[in-house]
């Protein structure tokens, strides 16, 4: 009787035994099934969202675009201009020629006086003396009466970057800065437009082209 108490024992174990292993190999049959959800990082997601978001404006050399420097450029030079038309125009007054800066005076510097400042023209041509501008140095012409008087100066601008003298300068311009012109006429040969403006005993000649900026400026004794 003891022995048989002692194999029912036995088998129950065996029993209860090879029924915990059988769960145990079905809880990892279903955890390799549902693995668990991951949980992304919140600094590793907000840096995800911020290299994605936004548009980029950057170029291929790693450098963002600035729309607006072209228009600051063209905003500087148009202020270079006219700066230029209002410093002209208030030397004008005493007929000081404007370039070059050397204190010419229309009526009183001599031919003489020019020469030695500035050295002989490069071209005569109809009574006008003239030094052709380089290197960004304008383009002059200079007339003077038969005592050998300058009587007229001829300002030409520049070549290189015109847009920051008469390049930049519009008859809107002329009558905002210098207000309503004393004359304008036709010049029937040229087609062009001499807008003058009375300055004291001087007047300024603007030779107004068909692009409808000054191809030149004239400083002269006041004609009326």
């Amino acid at each position: 009787m003891g022995k048989l108490k002692w194999m029912l024992a036995v088998a129950a174990i065996s029993f209860l035994v090879a029924g915990c292993t059988k769960a145990n190999d079905e809880n990892r049959e279903i955890g390799a099934e549902n693995p668990p959800a991951v949980t992304e990082d919140a600094n590793d997601a907000g840096a995800t969202d911020n290299e994605s978001s936004g548009p980029d404006t950057s170029n291929s050399e790693g450098k963002t675009d600035s729309p607006s420097s072209e228009t600051t450029v063209e905003d500087e030079q148009k202020q270079m201009a006219l700066d230029m038309l209002n410093d002209m125009a208030e030397r004008a007054k005493e007929g000081k020629v404007y370039r070059p800066d050397q204190g010419f005076v229309i009526g009183k510097t001599t031919r003489k006086g020019l020469y030695n400042t500035i050295g002989e023209p490069e071209e005569k041509d109809q009574g006008y003396e003239h030094y052709h501008g380089s290197m960004g140095n304008p383009s002059v012409a200079f007339k003077y009466n038969g005592n050998g008087v300058l009587e007229e100066a001829r300002y030409f601008g520049t070549n290189v970057e015109r847009q920051t003298n008469l390049g930049g300068i519009t008859e809107k311009d002329l009558t905002e800065q210098l207000g309503k012109p004393d004359d304008a006429r036709k010049i029937e040969a040229t087609g062009e437009t001499n807008v003058r403006y009375h300055m004291g005993d001087f007047e300024l000649q603007f030779i107004i082209g068909k692009d409808g900026k000054p191809d030149h400026v004239n400083l002269k004794k006041w004609q009326g």
